[in-house]
């Protein structure tokens, strides 16, 4: 690529980066305004109520089974709770990391959601959630705790399980399956992979074909 390109892509990466970052202040804004009269009537009414429930490393063999793309679910809460978790007013502030999700087919990416986790209408989200279609996971949290890939894809829908995404199945009707952690090839139950800071989750699905881990993702500035 000329130098010229790479400065406009350059560029356009940062005015993109810019453009989220401004949704999601705007995001922000609005839940802590829902969240400051949520909390007048709870004090109001003399509730009590936690915040969050226990995690749920490994969720159960259910979800899509369909082939892709998966959209992101309507029944945001109920998903959400599935995964062990509970809607939230404001995106937490004790525990903030990033992960990076990518989803192959024979080469051709499967696109992870924008807005998953979150519910419009109702102004809520989950701690765990999207803004965007670029694969990126945020984890906003109120509190310090562990939180793992299965309910990323309970809160998506999609069936996760030991050599199983969605529909594809390693070794099943010529399918080759493999899961990367940070470039490297992980063998373990992909729903018990931690959810760490700046961490590379792939699924790699070929028929036939070695798979390949795909390059390191390049983090944004300011995530």
């Amino acid at each position: 690529m000329a130098r010229s390109g790479r400065r406009d892509a350059a560029r356009e990466r940062a005015a993109e980066e810019r453009r989220r970052q401004e949704q999601q202040r705007r995001r922000r804004r609005t839940l802590t305004i829902v969240a400051a009269s949520v909390a007048a009537v709870v004090v109001a009414g003399g509730v009590t109520a936690g915040v969050l429930v226990g995690a749920t490393p490994g969720a159960p063999d259910v979800g899509r089974t369909t082939a892709p793309p998966w959209s992101a679910p309507t029944d945001v809460g109920a998903r959400v709770r599935a995964a062990g978790l509970t809607m939230l007013t404001a995106e937490g502030t004790a525990l903030h990391t990033h992960q990076h999700l990518t989803i192959t087919v024979d080469g051709t990416a499967v696109p992870v959601p924008a807005d998953l986790g979150i519910d419009e209408a109702a102004q809520q989200l989950s701690a765990i959630h999207t803004h965007d279609t670029s694969g990126v996971i945020h984890v906003e949290s109120p509190e310090i705790r562990a939180f793992h890939l299965g309910q990323v894809f309970t809160e998506w829908n999609v069936r996760l399980a030991p050599s199983t995404v969605g529909p594809y199945v390693n070794g099943k009707d010529g399918v080759v399956l493999a899961v990367f952690v940070n470039q490297r090839r992980y063998s373990g139950d992909p729903r018990k992979i931690a959810l760490t800071r700046h961490e590379d989750i792939d699924f790699v699905v070929t028929h036939g074909r070695a798979p390949v881990a795909p390059p390191k993702f390049d983090w944004p500035a300011g995530l």
